[in-house]
């Protein structure tokens, strides 16, 4: 398992803010596994991720990672690590099993809309 900085944007976030989020390549012996965005706010840290693959290894791997993030939350003096999903539909009833197997807890539903409105000029 490692993961490593993105200096670019990737393209699974490509809908979030520029400058926000810390991007990361998520891979282990076998290749990449995913992608992952991290945002700090006052009391937490923001994560999402994106899976390209899902097997043993992988999920070995991402146990490994949500130590590192518990770690790294614990140094900046954050209460709390916040799992995001975004799904357009239905929800995926297999979140909540997943991100209890990396130690989330406090599943709940956020639901959202959007106004598009024109930048500054």
């Amino acid at each position: 398992m490692a993961r490593e900085i993105l200096t670019e944007q990737p393209k699974e976030y490509s809908h979030f803010s520029p400058g926000q989020y810390t991007y990361f390549r998520l891979f282990n012996h076998d290749g990449d596994y995913g992608r992952a965005a991290v945002s700090e706010h006052p009391q937490s840290l923001e994560v999402h991720l994106e899976l390209s693959r899902w097997g043993v290894g992988v999920r070995r791997s991402l146990e490994e990672d949500a130590a590192w993030l518990r770690s790294q939350a614990d140094s900046l003096g954050k209460t709390r690590i916040v799992g995001i999903k975004q799904e357009s539909g239905t929800p995926d009833p297999r979140w909540p099993k997943f991100t209890r197997i990396l130690g989330f807890t406090g599943h709940s539903l956020l639901q959202t809309a959007f106004i598009e409105v024109n930048g500054p000029s």
